[in-house]
């Protein structure tokens, strides 16, 4: 192979947009849950404060998401991650972006079956923390892409 198809392992651009759509929507939702769980409560009838009306809405939008963002995950594992691994083709972002989705699968997981609230607070913090900063991992992966295009289009041309 010669050119970009030597060096990387493109995705049709449908399934390309589906995936950052997925990423920046699950992303969104956890962070507005986050923004509507810590910070905006309502008064109750007695006055003491309460969850905000929205916040189980992100958390639904959340799961939701992420289940579909999972079964993503497993269409990127046949059709990119292992081609992209065996070319070594951006494999520390990569590589590193797949250990982040893999925990945020696990914890989230966790977090659905954990019943102890002092684990369940663990679990919580080790999930959202990695959580915001996957959009920073995600983005310098897709730098790495549109970095080594240009290079390759300067050694083509």
């Amino acid at each position: 192979r010669t050119g970009r198809a030597a060096f990387t392992v493109p995705m049709p651009l449908l399934r390309r947009r589906l995936v950052y759509l997925l990423a920046f929507g699950v992303w969104a939702s956890g962070g507005l849950w986050l923004i509507y769980h810590y910070f905006m409560t309502t008064p109750d009838d007695f006055g003491f404060e309460a969850p905000h009306r929205l916040e189980k809405w992100w958390l639904i939008l959340h799961a939701a998401l992420a289940v579909w963002s999972t079964w993503m995950f497993g269409n990127l594992w046949i059709n990119h991650i292992k081609l992209g691994w065996r070319v070594k083709a951006r494999w520390i972002s990569g590589g590193c972006l797949f250990l982040m989705v893999a925990w945020l699968i696990v914890s989230g997981f966790l977090l659905y079956y954990v019943g102890d609230p002092a684990l369940r607070g663990l679990v919580s913090k080790t999930h959202w923390i990695p959580g915001l900063t996957a959009l920073a991992l995600f983005v310098a992966h897709l730098i790495g892409t549109w970095l080594g295009s240009r290079k390759l289009q300067t050694v083509d041309s």
